[in-house]
């Protein structure tokens, strides 16, 4: 029985999801840059251990391994963990990373029964946010506790100051057969994007209906996610409101935000 949101969108209709994740490709090499410049500056390096979390086709391990990072991705969906175990083969990565299917909430417990510290650890593209405050916080906390000393923490989200000022209610994405139509709002008394997501296939100029999914998700504004980091033990380090790492503002669409484990 499906009892989130979440478990609609990637279990139920994962495959959807997946060619929708696709999308996001061609940030992939740009989002590593950045990624090896954060941990090279906090002293993390090819050789280092790195979890990804919510790693969806694994378009970020796959290039940390690439760059001989040892990585192990984690996602809730199959069929997502799948196309990336597909892809390590491919890229001949498969020696330096290895795919989990798992739920971010139970981390801890999924991986510190196969004994692992990490270096580092990610959660990029808004993957946090989906349940309660409580819920990121229990993650972020069993992220640290996965993390060695001095280890470092990467959150991408998105930006919910840029969201008050910049929210397209409806908005329209074409990818491979189909089309997401996608109907948003911004609570301003949780700040949670409230809306739908309307998944439709193309057939020549008409769209055929394939399901519609509620979409729920906290979004944090600077302050707060500096907040949430250091209440989970982690000490706030910096943070960057694009991929070219300038400072976060009202008009930058995300948060980069970089922590450290003392």
């Amino acid at each position: 029985m499906v009892t989130h949101w979440t478990e609609k969108m990637f279990l139920e209709h994962g495959d959807l999801f997946l060619k929708f994740m696709k999308r996001a490709e061609k940030r992939a090499s740009k989002e590593v840059e950045v990624l090896e410049k954060i941990f090279s500056e906090l002293g993390v390096h090819a050789g280092g251990k790195v979890l990804d979390l919510c790693c969806g086709l694994g378009r970020h391990s796959l290039r940390l391994a690439e760059k001989g990072f040892i990585v192990t991705g984690i996602d809730i969906s199959p069929i997502a963990i799948k196309h990336a175990e597909d892809l390590a083969e491919s890229m001949k990565v498969k020696d330096r990373v290895e795919f989990l299917v798992g739920d971010a909430r139970n981390v801890l417990k999924l991986l510190k029964d196969k004994q692992r510290i990490f270096n580092a650890s990610l959660s990029m593209w808004t993957s946090m946010g989906y349940y309660d405050d409580e819920t990121d916080r229990s993650i972020l906390k069993q992220l640290n506790e996965l993390t060695s000393s001095a280890g470092v923490l990467v959150v991408q989200m998105g930006n919910r100051d840029f969201m008050v000022k910049h929210l397209q209610p409806f908005d329209v994405a074409d990818f491979e057969d189909c089309e997401l139509h996608e109907h948003r709002k911004l609570n301003l008394e949780n700040s949670r994007i409230e809306g739908t997501w309307k998944f439709y296939k193309k057939n020549g100029e008409k769209l055929k209906h394939l399901t519609t999914i509620p979409v729920t998700h906290r979004l944090y504004s600077l302050h707060e996610l500096v907040e949430l980091l250091e209440s989970t033990g982690w000490k706030y380090v910096n943070s960057y409101g694009n991929l070219e790492l300038q400072p976060v503002t009202p008009d930058t669409n995300m948060i980069i935000i970089v922590g450290k484990k003392d």
